[in-house]
């Protein structure tokens, strides 16, 4: 039997061999990794292995090739293989490539350049793992086919099918009343012995409901959508217990007259708390936990584009500690990256809530500042963090002394796009550094 196979593309060598090496060791033993550099060698490849019955479950892209750019590739291969997941790798925060792809349904995730492996390979094992559960839910879909096909509403034989199945099915007949259930239901639902062995199958329905966070969408479902035919899959519902299930439905019908229609669940709650751990890593910084620069471009370009509506100004803060190298080489890297965690802290104290803190490395630090009145109110901000380093910080037995200098840019009168607001927000800082540090500065 053929292995499926992981696509890998990217136009320099070094980078792909690199990105192939890696998913060897993780994948290799299961999966067969197939290396490109243009996109057309990724379509023809695509083309082959479908032909030889070969599934493919990920296709890992770089964003910036010469023949064709990635968002674009992937976009031609989703129209022909919906089914394979797409992840692209982007050197930059390319938010109308990735909103493009994103709004076609054809990205699953994307990540920036250079990747942790950590990520990289976590991402793959979630999206591999989505690919298979995906392909459980086309073959119970057929299942349901078959037994719509086979069982002509003979009840007895509908319950033996139900219960083979790992998912929690609820059958309901076209006005919306329950007729079946399995064991599986009973304990995805946890639904009490007394009410799920009761003569009245509605009460299960009725106590279910009670479980929902949002029971009226659901409610809904079962109500308004008794006349349609086609099959629903992927819905998701969330649970006053924090959990979330996926559920799909497929009508039933006799003599091609719809009867009802049978539910089937699935607890998908470690699946979306992995994805959140995925996301939340994607886009924050892993020592001090605030966000990283593709986040911070994110949410200065929403910013921007409120400030533009509400005709309000914002402000970008750059930052860095005053001789933090001389620290981080004499007292070791421990002591500096424990510094960086302790100055962040420091920054939280003096920023506001709706404020967003972001690192961009070593000791460079932005700051977002939306819904400004007045510069008065950046420099009060830009004070409280000057006069909160007065204090020393204690780390290991080592009382350090530091400061900062900060340069500060001020929509729209020193820019209207983030890189301009960055790059001026830089060039202040570089003045407050030659006029002796430990200082903030506004751009002229």
């Amino acid at each position: 039997m053929n292995r499926s196979t992981i696509i890998c593309v990217d136009n320099e060598e070094v980078i792909l061999n690199s990105l192939g090496e890696q998913l060897k060791r993780h994948f290799g033993k299961n999966y067969d990794i197939e290396l490109a550099q243009k996109g057309s060698e990724v379509l023809d490849l695509c083309e082959e292995l479908t032909e030889e019955g070969i599934e493919i479950p990920v296709i890992i892209s770089d964003q910036r090739m010469p023949e064709i750019s990635g968002d674009k590739l992937l976009i031609k291969v989703h129209h022909h293989y919906p089914k394979t997941l797409k992840i692209l790798l982007t050197g930059q925060a390319d938010a109308v490539s990735v909103g493009n792809i994103v709004n076609v349904g054809a990205l699953y995730r994307f990540l920036s350049k250079p990747w942790q492996e950590t990520d990289l390979i976590l991402t793959i094992k979630e999206a591999i793992h989505s690919y298979e559960q995906d392909k459980q839910i086309t073959e119970q879909n057929k299942l349901l086919k078959k037994i719509n096909q086979k069982l002509h509403n003979s009840l007895s034989l509908l319950q033996a099918t139900l219960e083979a199945t790992a998912e929690g099915i609820l059958v309901i007949d076209n006005i919306g009343r329950v007729i079946s259930f399995n064991q599986t239901f009973i304990n995805l639902w946890s639904i009490p012995h007394s009410i799920a062995t009761n003569n009245d199958k509605n009460q299960s329905l009725a106590f279910l409901l009670t479980q929902l966070k949002t029971p009226e969408i659901f409610e809904a479902i079962l109500v308004k959508n008794r006349d349609i035919n086609e099959q629903q899959n992927n819905q998701l519902l969330e649970l006053n217990n924090n959990k979330i299930f996926n559920y799909s439905w497929q009508p039933q019908k006799l003599n091609g007259k719809m009867i009802g229609r049978v539910f089937s669940f699935r607890d998908i709650t470690e699946q979306k708390q992995a994805e959140a751990i995925i996301k939340h890593q994607a886009l924050h910084d892993p020592l001090t936990n605030v966000a990283n620069r593709i986040y911070f471009e994110e949410r200065l370009c929403i910013a921007l584009n409120q400030a533009q509506q509400t005709q309000k100004m914002l402000a970008v803060m750059f930052l860095d500690l005053d001789h933090f190298k001389e620290i981080n080489d004499t007292l070791g890297h421990g002591i500096g990256d424990k510094l960086l965690q302790r100055f962040v802290e420091c920054l939280q104290q003096c920023v506001r809530d709706k404020d967003l803190i972001c690192r961009l490395g070593g000791d460079e630090f932005l700051i977002l500042l939306p819904d400004i009145n007045h510069r008065t109110d950046v420099s009060a901000i830009a004070q409280r963090i000057l006069t909160k380093l007065t204090v020393p910080f204690v780390i290991e037995n080592n009382t350090l002394h530091i400061s900062s200098s900060i340069g500060i840019a001020i929509y729209p009168d020193h820019g209207q796009d983030t890189d301009t607001l960055v790059q001026k927000a830089d060039v202040a800082l570089y003045y407050v550094k030659q006029q002796g540090r430990n200082n903030y500065h506004f751009f002229q």
